[in-house]
């Protein structure tokens, strides 16, 4: 998984690269339409079917902390875990479905009609406002959840892990605005930084929950 998650997050930089520099012949075939089809950024391409799946890897890793009858945790705990999965869940469906984004272009045009400060918005980037507060307190209690049920077996893998998800998972929102604001060709490289924060921070929330459903027989 992690590794198969290196080769997208490089084809993606390729892809950039190779349309920005315009190298994209080599033996008659156009490397960047081959790239386009692994790159993270793109809707309905392999990348994103990979990006799919490990969200839903995520989400039934949750499952199996917030189902569980084995794994004896307070109400409020199971309660987030069962958010968590749903959410991950749904932000699976989100990859391949393009749903933060058609919210984004609807949220863009009523907002052009209630805000007149807001930079020129080229791809629905409104959407970062409507997703990104619900995003990051369901963050913040999964990671106080997660942090009182890791025990002494792998504490400090889970922690890490925990901890680069709390790290790589805000600065999504971060690359993803500052995009939006200094929109231009050349700061398209913030997509390819933004994919990968994505990708090793849910990557992380995954191998935590996974590292306690472990350690906990699950």
């Amino acid at each position: 998984m992690f590794w198969l998650g290196l080769f997208f997050v490089i084809t993606t930089f390729l892809s950039y690269i190779s349309y920005a520099y315009e190298f994209q012949r080599l033996f008659d075939i156009n490397i960047h339409r081959v790239l386009v089809l692994l790159d993270l950024r793109k809707e309905n391409t392999l990348a994103t079917w990979f990006s799919s799946i490990l969200f839903l890897m995520t989400g039934l890793a949750f499952v199996l902390l917030g189902w569980s009858a084995n794994f004896k945790i307070a109400n409020w705990q199971r309660f987030i875990f069962k958010l968590t999965a749903i959410g991950a869940v749904l932000l699976s469906a989100d990859e391949v479905a393009s749903i933060h984004e058609t919210t984004g272009k609807w949220g863009k045009r009523i907002a052009e009609d209630l805000i007149s400060f807001l930079p020129v918005d080229e791809r629905g980037f409104v959407w970062v406002l409507i997703f990104a507060p619900i995003a990051i307190v369901g963050l913040i209690a999964t990671v106080i959840a997660l942090s009182k049920v890791i025990n002494q077996n792998y504490q400090r893998i889970a922690t890490v892990a925990l901890w680069l998800a709390v790290f790589c998972l805000p600065a999504v929102f971060i690359f993803e605005i500052f995009e939006w604001i200094f929109y231009s060709e050349k700061l398209k490289v913030l997509g390819c930084w933004e994919e990968v924060f994505e990708l090793l921070g849910m990557y992380s929330l995954f191998i935590c929950a996974l590292l306690i459903a472990r350690q906990n027989k699950l």
